[in-house]
């Protein structure tokens, strides 16, 4: 018998696959699936993606197994601290199937050597999560990622304030043409 989440999973790829793409808004009708939960049906903690999304759109893009073609808009770029910091450009796009995103562009952590990488993947095995950057491949416990943080537009400094932050600091963030 089937396990709820692949259920699940099997009802939103119906839904998904009636239109070409779906869009939906970050305060979405009540009866209507958000990110979050959407995270949550496809393995992952919902705290992986930050708020506050303006929208975020999904479309198939292959039926086994079921995968989606995802694009998530913040309202300008933004960061957010998990256990490095985080960078998410306006636009964060990749592909996700259960237990699996790739091919992710619009995202990169802050590594301790002050390094801005890029993060390609995400893959969820039980109780852990397994990044790939650019660089190096690491691993977190998925709880970890269970609370929703919010994306402000400023680093995150130690004590979660936003000071005075140096020239030299700034002229390290990744920047957003867009």
């Amino acid at each position: 018998m089937a396990s709820a989440s692949h259920m699940s999973l099997l009802l939103l790829l119906a839904l998904v696959t009636l239109t070409p793409s779906t869009t939906l808004a970050a305060s979405p009708n009540p009866n209507l699936l958000n990110l979050h939960q959407l995270l949550q049906l496809l393995g992952f903690s919902p705290g992986l993606i930050p708020d506050p999304v303006d929208s975020f759109t999904i479309t198939p893009a292959g039926l086994l197994p079921p995968t989606f073609d995802f694009t998530v808009r913040f309202k300008e770029a933004c960061y957010v601290k998990y256990v490095y910091l985080n960078y998410y450009a306006p636009v964060f796009t990749g592909k996700i199937t259960f237990g699996k995103i790739s091919g992710m562009i619009g995202h990169k952590d802050q590594f301790p050597t002050g390094e801005w990488v890029d993060m390609y993947d995400v893959t969820a095995k039980g109780q852990k999560l397994y990044f790939t950057f650019a660089t190096a491949n690491v691993t977190y416990d998925k709880s970890l990622f269970e609370e929703v943080k919010t994306c402000t537009d400023g680093p995150i400094l130690p004590d979660h304030s936003n000071k005075f932050i140096s020239n030299e600091l700034i002229s390290q963030l990744p920047i957003s043409a867009e």
